[in-house]
């Protein structure tokens, strides 16, 4: 199934969510001056620009399918567990 139309549609959407992740996270980086925000706000957002995609037939025919199962299945726990120590570590310096 494409999400919106055809592969190279789904593509070049997927890499401007990523570019606009990229820019909001270096926004963040730059008022907050804390990299792991950063870091941890454009993992989040990067797997939702894959995750819209999922049922796309892009990850077939490009060749990554990897990525697909990947942002699925493994990018949303890493997440989890950077929020966790995020939490934690913030915790601790307050």
């Amino acid at each position: 199934m494409l999400f919106f139309g055809s592969s190279s549609i789904d593509l070049k959407i997927t890499i401007f969510l990523l570019a606009i992740s990229f820019l909001i996270s270096l926004v963040i980086l730059l008022f907050s001056k804390k990299i792991y925000l950063a870091v941890l706000v454009f993992s989040i957002l990067a797997n939702i620009s894959f995750l819209l995609n999922i049922g796309s037939e892009m990850f077939v025919v490009y060749n990554f399918l990897w990525l697909g199962y990947f942002s699925f299945f493994i990018w949303p726990i890493l997440n989890i567990l950077l929020i966790v120590w995020y939490a934690k570590s913030g915790a601790k310096k307050k």
